[in-house]
């Protein structure tokens, strides 16, 4: 790995390690931690690669996909993490996004959202699909689970592991795989400051 990209990646991590550190915005702008990881190098894709991996996981639909390859090459996504059983924030945080994703959709905004189950031995497909379906999600949301090895490798890689479901992170992860630019946020700051953050993540500071 050329020293750059594993620079990048190393910070990546750093970055996302720390969303537990977080305290709420005031107001209404979203208070988010920004950090720019590699770019649009071969290079640094590769390495983009390699961090996020290509592990295996199920949508709701029951349909498989390589998590970078799949879900976040080229793309402007929007990750969180939940669980269907949750009685305390998921339902929430899960209404929240569907706004977020109404705002981006009016504006034309493409992006890709991810909720990854911290609980994948009850979160079958057929129960990520019921939950999805209760807050009318659009297309480009993704409710992901797979097996219990699976899902912890790429939840360790985005700092949303837990011993317990109920353990789980309100982090908010906004990043653009072709700039290379990410911010963390809280999943329940108000929709137009979460879909203004998203609208502008690539812009110069």
């Amino acid at each position: 790995m050329r020293p750059g990209a594993a620079l990048a990646a190393a910070a990546l991590a750093l970055a996302i390690s720390s969303a537990a550190r977080f305290t709420p915005a005031e107001g209404k702008a979203p208070r988010v931690e920004r950090m720019k990881i590699g770019g649009v190098s071969r290079e640094d894709d590769a390495a983009a690669a390699r961090y996020f991996t290509n592990t295996e996981l199920v949508d709701q639909h029951g349909r498989a996909h390589r998590f970078y390859d799949g879900l976040l090459r080229g793309r402007k996504v929007l990750i969180n993490f939940a669980f269907t059983s949750c009685k305390g924030v998921c339902p929430t945080m899960t209404a929240n996004l569907a706004r977020v994703q109404a705002l981006l959709r009016a504006r034309g905004q493409a992006v890709t959202m991810l909720t990854i189950t911290v609980d994948p031995e009850n979160d079958t497909p057929a129960a990520l699909k019921e939950y999805a379906a209760k807050f009318k999600v659009g297309e480009g949301w993704y409710f992901l689970t797979g097996t219990p090895e699976n899902v912890a490798t790429v939840l360790k890689r985005l700092g949303g592991q837990v011993r317990r479901p109920d353990e789980h992170t309100m982090t908010l992860l906004v990043g653009d795989t072709s700039t290379g630019m990410w911010l963390k946020a809280f999943a329940t700051e108000e929709p137009e400051a979460l879909a203004r953050a998203v609208q502008h993540l690539n812009d110069p500071r």
